[in-house]
């Protein structure tokens, strides 16, 4: 993953989806992200294996990529390796291990065998275990020139927790996941393990989706799931510090600033802040290079129904039986 797009969203699309090559092939404006084209969960079983011979046959077909990064998302070990076999991989940038263990972290790192890196989703049960948790980011550390992002998988999570689900109007840290990820923040950070934020699956509620990217930023989480290209210009948004927050920060840093001050309203701390600062500044540079690099994003209207704007399809009620 480019520098620059190590800041941006993450949007999902199923590897089933119809006009899979416009999207892989930059012919749809999506906004500022990342690609990462899933053949596991977002794809029925029954669908699997032809949706991973249709995404081999779209990367065969594209001639140039967009400048963003694009990672694949198989179903397991076997679709990894058929995929490596298989598929055209100059366009990949990264494999998404889905459900990941501390087993299967080093056993798709030794099939990568250095080729790609790797994107472990924690969404196991290893993952709601604080002894699991540790473990977990103690062999991503040991791995860590093969680890891109560990990304919390929120979704398996509430299932593992009895069968949850994210309530319309609340945060994912309004919810029991919330204590979970402030520790796999706490055991990742110790490694120096960026994660990526949860997905935000009620696609009509926007206000929220920005609530809840003020508390990933505020813990220092990046690179947030999207759905359609909605959520995507949302969140990429937030992602921008403000004038004040810079003014902050460039202060904290300069050379010539006391070591105590105040501004706006706050004590700032030379010592305890600079960090804080040095990470601000750096978020700033990183929006502006991938908008640069990719232009700056259209907010779009959220499809009300089809699926030509989102990417993944919206049930008509009639349709479900």
């Amino acid at each position: 993953m480019t520098a620059p797009l190590s800041l941006a969203p993450l949007l999902y699309v199923p590897a089933s989806r119809p006009g899979l090559q416009d999207i892989l092939g930059g012919r749809k404006n999506l906004g500022i992200c990342s690609l990462a084209v899933c053949l596991e969960d977002a794809v029925r079983p029954d669908d699997r294996s032809r949706a991973a011979t249709d995404l081999c046959e779209v990367l065969h077909r594209i001639e140039s990529a967009p400048p963003r990064a694009l990672l694949v998302r198989p179903a397991d070990s076997d679709m990894l390796s058929r995929l490596l076999n298989t598929a055209h991989l100059d366009h990949i940038t990264a494999f998404v291990l889905p459900k990941a263990t501390s087993a299967t972290i080093y056993h798709w790192i030794q099939i990568l065998d250095g080729r790609f890196p790797l994107v472990p989703i924690l969404e196991s049960r290893e993952t709601l275990d604080a002894g699991g948790r540790r473990e977990l980011a103690a062999v991503c550390a040991e791995h860590r020139e093969s680890i891109l992002r560990v990304r919390i998988g929120a979704n398996d999570l509430f299932a593992q927790l009895g069968g949850l689900r994210r309530p319309r109007g609340f945060t994912v840290y309004e919810t029991p996941l919330g204590r979970i990820i402030d520790e796999l923040i706490e055991v990742f950070c110790a490694h120096d393990l960026p994660l990526c934020g949860p997905v935000f699956d009620r696609l009509d509620d926007l206000e929220t989706l920005r609530r809840e990217v003020e508390q990933d930023i505020h813990r220092g989480i990046f690179c947030k799931t999207a759905l359609n290209p909605t959520q995507v210009a949302a969140i990429w948004a937030a992602y921008r510090p403000s004038e004040e927050e810079l003014d902050e920060a460039r202060l904290i840093l300069h050379p010539d600033s006391p070591a105590v001050f105040g501004l706006n309203g706050s004590m700032h701390e030379t010592a305890c802040h600079a960090e804080w600062a040095r990470r601000l500044v750096l978020r700033d540079v990183l929006h502006r290079e991938a908008e640069e690099l990719l232009g700056s994003p259209v907010i779009q209207s959220l499809p009300s129904s089809g699926s030509d704007q989102a990417c993944y399809p919206v049930h008509k009620t009639s349709a479900v039986a």
